[in-house]
């Protein structure tokens, strides 16, 4: 099947958009220049202009067939003939075309008898005769309508040639108000300009309707129809411009489109910031989206941190990200409010509980900044030397962090380029057998399938938006579950025997396989290799009972108030852990200016065995120093609020703690002023054991959950339990 010899090839395009004594149908001259260009184009053949005659509004008979008699006596290939305007009906059945000047009812002679039309199109010597009419009967050629044909397709048959019509005998044609082209051609060129998927290359008249058949009769249209003698069906005008997709996104590009999708969250709410302007940026440091989303993520970690707005404020002016003339203070101040205002409403992001359901966790802003940090460090290295971008890190984002300086030479990320997928890895398998036997394995036979649905089920994020993460890991599962049945296979085989070589070469391409997975994720970031790791049992219950208490935490107004029964007290900010303490006296305040100048308290925990109902934690100044401050937090682990703020404590291993100062003014009031905030270490070892101490509290108060399931975003049981608890004050004193 080939396109027309364009030397032999004649096309008529008639159409009337204006009319004397029928509505006007503008429609009708878009369609004929758009159907011109179409035959014109490549996808036509490149047809010469000569070659394609319009004929727009012709005002009688002869002005409208004389052009298909010249084409029909010309044509040697192929003649086409198309018609858009009213159609109307005489009382024997027969089809009229409306010309500028016709008239309804009485002079039906000054419209074009479709028999006469037909009779020049039979006449022609050429090969391949096409007749397209998108007109329909007058009686529904009302505003927007083009009327009707009573048996239309049934007396347009012409031997040798294709018809299609935009209706059936009864249906009025559509010609929306306004619309650029008429229903039916404005689907037909559609098709021709965009392709049609799993079609032949060049588009046959068969396949063309069908496609713009189901379009219309998706939309509710009148529907058209087709009539064919000999080989009509077959005839095709014009190629078929859709390709099927030649390659899949690698690992690299999913990645990228992973970071977009994280700066398009973190800037959610962000964008008008004038201090986030291109221009308020240094062109130099590469990509500005990028760089914001950096100044955002550092400022929540310092909020994260306990720093003030001021203490921020001169972080982000010494830090030479900004290009001259600086902003002022109260330009970043609005900066920082804005990024305060998103993490207290939504942990960073627009969904709870991860960043967009991207694998973020509102609990670790660090982590967030780090993954940001290490992929600016290299992008960085791309086209700056490493000891400049060691320096840049310092200077510009305050971090010597070991991993982002390893990243310098993994993240370009080549191996996610090259990376092969080992489904069409073995498509390309020479031996079938083989292919056939690695491809069981990696799915339900091998344990490939179950692998990959326990490990989805035990991930941090509940959506599959980090698309390189999740093929990496689960063709990592997969491997790692077929590598174990070909073992077996490959030992129960017979020495010699024709399965052990299909076994062994199975092996061969897994264990391949396994070597290409540990060179990507070598080139992803700490962070990242985080987010794909295995997660234990334990791992899996914490996470999903953070993601449930987060959601809860992020879902109430921020609002401080004092604590009036207890000198000291826990509670959270947003979805962190934050603690206050009161101090009294000029001796206790003197200790806290040493205290926020070198740090020094220490920490305790007292924890009375498995079945506690409750743990203790002490802070005490070290020595009990001369101003002896001591106190002591108590946890309910028969509350599931204050078990899973325990777990949070544990999992973040850091907490801000406010000094407070009270006051009661002459009117009795009590006025509670921020002395200043210490951010404490707990350290691995602590950390640890108050997270064992919460799982095993969670547990025994949820003893049926074992964390989510695939795709949920928490626990379901302990998302009902919160919801009727009380959870922890706002221990974070305004700043």
């Amino acid at each position: 099947m080939r396109l027309p010899d364009p030397d032999g090839t004649r096309v008529v395009l008639i159409g009337v958009d204006e009319y004397q004594h029928f509505p006007p149908l503008p429609a009708v001259r878009n369609n004929l220049t758009e159907l011109a260009k179409l035959f014109r184009s490549p996808l036509g053949g490149s047809l010469p202009a000569r070659h394609c005659t319009t004929v727009l509004n012709p005002t009688d008979i002869s002005s409208a067939l004389d052009p298909v008699h010249r084409a029909a006596s010309e044509a040697s290939n192929t003649l086409v003939v198309y018609f858009a305007g009213h159609g109307t009906r005489l009382p024997d059945g027969s089809l009229r075309l409306a010309v500028r000047n016709s008239e309804r009812g009485r002079k039906q002679y000054a419209s074009v008898a479709f028999n006469d039309l037909r009779a020049e199109v039979l006449d022609s010597t050429a090969v391949n005769k096409v007749v397209i009419l998108d007109c329909c009967y007058s009686g529904a050629a009302l505003e927007g309508f083009m009327g009707s044909t009573d048996e239309v397709a049934d007396e347009t048959i012409i031997e040798g040639t294709y018809v299609m019509t935009a209706s059936a005998a009864t249906q009025a044609a559509m010609a929306p108000p306004d619309a650029p082209l008429t229903a039916f051609t404005g689907e037909l060129v559609q098709a021709i300009n965009n392709g049609i998927g799993e079609v032949p290359d060049p588009l046959d008249m068969s396949s063309l309707y069908k496609y713009v058949h189901g379009q219309l009769k998706s939309q509710g249209m009148p529907l058209p129809q087709q009539r064919a003698s000999g080989l009509g069906h077959n005839i095709a005008l014009f190629r078929n411009k859709w390709r099927p997709p030649t390659e899949k996104p690698t690992l690299s590009v999913k990645r990228e489109e992973w970071f977009r999708e994280i700066h398009q969250e973190l800037l959610g709410h962000l964008r008008d910031v004038s201090t986030l302007a291109q221009d308020q940026l240094r062109s130099d440091l590469g990509d500005p989206t990028l760089i914001r989303s950096l100044l955002v993520a550092r400022i929540a970690t310092q909020l994260a941190r306990g720093k003030s707005t001021t203490t921020i404020s001169d972080i982000l002016s010494s830090s030479g990200v900004f290009a001259t003339p600086f902003p002022n203070t109260d330009e970043l101040s609005e900066l920082i409010a804005e990024v305060q205002f998103g993490y207290e409403a939504d942990g960073l992001a627009n969904s709870v509980p991860f960043l967009g359901s991207l694998g973020l966790s509102p609990w670790a802003p660090e982590s967030t900044y780090m993954l940001l940090i290490e992929y600016w460090a290299a992008q960085r290295s791309r086209t700056m030397p490493r000891p400049r971008v060691e320096r840049e890190l310092s200077d510009l984002w305050d971090t010597t962090d070991t991993r982002v300086l390893s990243a310098l030479s993994s993240l370009p990320s080549l191996p996610l380029v090259t990376y092969p997928d080992p489904w069409e890895k073995l498509k390309a398998e020479p031996d079938l057998r083989v292919g056939t036997v690695t491809a069981m394995v990696l799915g339900e036979r091998g344990g490939g399938d179950l692998a990959w649905e326990h490990w989805m089920s035990t991930r941090p994020w509940s959506t599959l938006n980090a698309r390189h993460l999740v093929q990496l890991g689960g063709d990592l599962v997969r491997c790692k579950a077929a590598k174990r049945t070909l073992a077996q296979y490959v030992a129960l085989a017979p020495a010699g025997h024709d399965s052990r070589t299909v076994f062994v070469r199975a092996a061969d391409i897994i264990e391949e396989q396994l070597k290409d997975i540990a060179l990507a994720i070598e080139s992803i970031s700490a962070i990242e290799y985080d987010l794909l790791r295995e997660r234990t049992a334990d791992e899996h219950f914490q996470e999903g009972c953070l993601a449930t208490f987060s959601k809860h935490l992020l879902a109430r107004p921020q609002f401080f108030t004092p604590f009036e029964e207890n000198k000291m007290n826990h509670g959270t900010w947003a979805a962190l852990p934050w603690w206050s303490l009161v101090v009294h006296g000029g001796q206790e305040q003197g200790a806290v200016e040493d205290f926020l100048e070198r740090g020094g308290l220490q920490l305790g925990i007292a924890d009375q065995g498995p079945d506690a109902d409750e743990l203790v934690i002490s802070c005490d100044e070290p020595s009990l120093g001369p101003s002896w401050i001591t106190a002591r937090l108590i946890f309910d682990l028969r509350d599931a609020a204050q078990a899973c703020e325990l777990l949070l404590l544990g999992r973040r291993q850091s907490v801000v703690l406010d000094f407070l100062t009270e006051h009661v003014d002459e009117w009795g009031d009590r006025q509670v002023h921020l002395a200043g905030s210490l951010d404490l270490s707990l350290g691995p070892e602590i950390g640890a054991r108050l997270t064992e101490v919460a799982t095993r509290s969670l547990r025994r108060l949820l003893p049926d959950s074992h964390g989510p399931s695939l795709h949920l975003e928490g626990v379901p049981a302990l998302d009902r339990l919160l919801g009727s608890s009380r959870l922890p004050r706002i221990a974070r004193c305004p700043r």
